[in-house]
């Protein structure tokens, strides 16, 4: 029996010598020794919907003298870039004043007017006006006298709020007229007065000219016998 029980221990205390080696094989790390850091676990879903699609995007060409909209500037290099952009707004606004509004009609999006040779009405976005023009201007609106038009953003393409009117007068107006004379006028040898020639500029010569007709009008001469009273 005692027998037994020594090859009993023998058996166990071999299992135990087996499983426990290799934790005495280890060595110790060394003192002052990195211990590397756990890999934390992350959170990435491969299936994850972004809520974009490729067709979506939108690229971003930049010239040679353009820089990155989404660099990080000095407070120097914003102040010249603000200064660039106010340039640009000033050229586009002295453009559009340039342009007359020609014609009027109506379409599937209500009034549109003819501004120089660009139709506009309402939700369009202007082509380019100027040499290397970076923003863009969209419609908002039209209405019988005005268009108003509103900055659009670069990286977002929605309004920014800032806009520019355009106004218009399409009610009928003489912009040229004929001297002419009136009929029965005879010079003072009684022959019929040589026509006056030339054309009138109703929107430059109309003040000129109505001072000059008042000054010639013979009705508003004082008579020859008021004259005489008066001296």
């Amino acid at each position: 029996m005692k027998t037994f029980y020594i090859a009993i221990l023998t058996v166990i205390g071999a299992i135990l010598l087996s499983v426990t080696s290799p934790l005495f094989g280890q060595t110790a790390p060394e003192p002052g020794a990195a211990v590397s850091a756990v890999a934390p676990i992350t959170n990435y879903t491969p299936s994850r919907e972004i809520g974009m699609r490729p067709e979506d995007k939108r690229s971003l060409s930049l010239k040679v003298n353009e820089r990155n909209p989404y660099a990080k500037r000095s407070a120097k290099e914003e102040a010249e870039l603000e200064g660039t952009e106010n340039e640009e707004e000033l050229r586009l606004r002295d453009m559009l004043s340039s342009l007359s509004v020609t014609g009027r009609s109506r379409g599937p999006n209500g009034l549109r007017v003819l501004l120089g040779d660009i139709i506009l009405e309402r939700g369009k976005v202007l082509p380019q006006l100027i040499v290397d023009q970076s923003e863009q201007l969209q419609v908002i609106e039209v209405n019988e006298d005005t268009v108003i038009l509103g900055w659009l953003d670069i990286e977002t393409g929605e309004l920014t709020g800032k806009t520019t009117q355009v106004a218009y007068d399409l009610s009928p107006s003489i912009a040229y007229a004929l001297h002419g004379q009136s009929a029965g006028e005879v010079s003072k040898d009684g022959k019929t007065a040589e026509r006056r020639m030339g054309v009138l500029r109703i929107g430059q010569d109309r003040k000129r000219f109505e001072s000059e007709m008042a000054a010639k009008d013979p009705s508003k001469k004082v008579p020859q016998e008021v004259y005489q009273a008066g001296q």
